[in-house]
């Protein structure tokens, strides 16, 4: 593979780095919504929190980082591209396009083999900021960052035994 297939494949996935990702209010306001979504979550279904070994284990790194790198790049880097490409970026409800809506449907289906049906469902809200910001920002780096962002505080309310196992995989 050379170089330029590499950027070719970067591209592709929109994985760049917006310009004053940071100062911008829009990626700020979805940051500050997570300690929301999060207490919604818990008055929702029961939580229990996590203790500091837990945290710190491989599982919850798994949970927070790698998750959410591979399924933003998946939904939001090829599937919502793709849709995007093919015209479908016009706002539908709330300014939310119907890509992202259309992703965001199949994000929350892909969430059933490892949640109960009541968290899956709530995976559907977080999943249209993540699809908004990459509109937004015309890259997956701030739904990859949001989504880091609301999978730590997530799995932080719940048990490790909530974690996919190995087993859950296959």
């Amino acid at each position: 593979m050379t170089r330029a297939d590499w950027y070719q494949i970067l591209g592709r996935l929109r994985l760049c780095w917006p310009l004053k990702l940071y100062a911008s209010k829009a990626f700020l306001l979805c940051a500050a919504a997570a300690p929301l979504v999060w207490a919604i979550m818990a008055w929702v279904v029961p939580v229990r929190s996590m203790s500091l070994v837990q945290v710190w284990s491989l599982s919850f790194v798994s949970v927070v980082m790698w998750y959410p790198l591979w399924e933003e790049l998946l939904f939001r880097g090829l599937l919502q591209g793709e849709l995007i490409e093919r015209g479908w970026v016009r706002p539908w409800i709330c300014g939310v396009s119907s890509a992202n809506i259309l992703v965001s449907l199949l994000f929350t289906v892909f969430h059933l083999w490892s949640h109960n049906l009541i968290w899956t469902i709530l995976v559907f809200f977080p999943s249209l900021v993540f699809g908004y910001l990459r509109d937004r920002f015309d890259s997956t780096v701030p739904s990859i960052v949001m989504h880091m962002w609301y999978n730590g505080g997530y799995f932080f309310f719940i048990d490790s035994s909530q974690f996919p196992t190995g087993s859950d995989i296959r």
